[in-house]
């Protein structure tokens, strides 16, 4: 079929926008995104697990960090590059996410505490009270005496000795790392714990707390590596604590 030809002084029915006569069918308005910005937000959306767990709150800052840098790029172009809404949304995305983790923390640090106890720092208030000399013996720290027979809430790790289910009695220490290198904890540093009224848990990983009454183990005789010298009568145990 031949084409209808259009004679002068009419005006063809192509649309304009088209371009036709000047290549405009190769002309198009794709623009690459940098890899810089889709890495931002790829890091923001995994930053999203740090509204719920602590350590991974970095990822948050990362993500921002890269999708700020990506706006630079994008910007710094002068049109070569597109993907600002890319960026725009790494940035976004992080800075919802940090704020959203750090609130959470703080809440559950201000709500975590039952009524009725108190609020003991393991590191501060236990471990780093070292036994006092007493001539050829050596006497527990006065400023931990002074929580003998306290209700107290501590947060701390639960010690593995291979039982993991039903633990009605286990040690309680500060941290995680003496179990990771295999080292016994010492005497400060752990506190046996001995659940009431028949009570039990299973063993968690993570940091934990029990709330209940602080007392000196005066029976103590140092003739076991992992005997504690201090006892908490567990009366209530959570794993919704904060990282801090």
């Amino acid at each position: 079929m031949e084409s209808p030809e259009v004679e002068a002084g009419e005006t063809s029915n192509v649309p304009s926008d088209f371009g036709v006569g000047a290549d405009g069918f190769n002309e198009f308005n794709y623009r690459p995104v940098p890899v810089i910005a889709v890495s931002g937000l790829v890091v923001a959306l995994l930053s999203f697990i740090g509204v719920f767990v602590w350590l991974a709150l970095p990822l948050c800052l990362i993500g921002l960090v890269l999708s700020v840098a990506a706006i630079v790029v994008i910007r710094r172009s002068k049109g070569a590059y597109g993907g600002t809404f890319v960026a725009a949304s790494g940035v976004i995305l992080s800075t919802l996410f940090f704020a959203g983790g750090i609130a959470l923390q703080i809440y559950i640090y201000q709500t975590e505490v039952p009524d009725g106890y108190t609020r003991v720092s393991f590191v501060k208030d236990i471990a780093d009270k070292p036994l006092v000399p007493q001539g050829e013996v050596a006497d527990v720290h006065p400023d931990v005496k002074s929580l003998d027979g306290k209700k107290v809430f501590l947060k701390g790790y639960i010690y593995q000795t291979g039982k993991m289910k039903d633990l009605h009695s286990f040690l309680f220490v500060k941290d995680n790392q003496d179990c990771c290198f295999g080292a016994n904890p010492a005497v400060t540093d752990r506190v046996g714990v001995v659940m009431q009224d028949g009570n039990s848990i299973d063993y968690v990983g993570g940091k934990v707390a029990i709330a209940g009454t602080f007392r000196i183990n005066n029976e103590f005789t140092n003739t076991d590596q992992l005997e504690p010298l201090y006892i908490l009568d567990g009366e209530l145990f959570t794993t919704r604590v904060s990282d801090f």
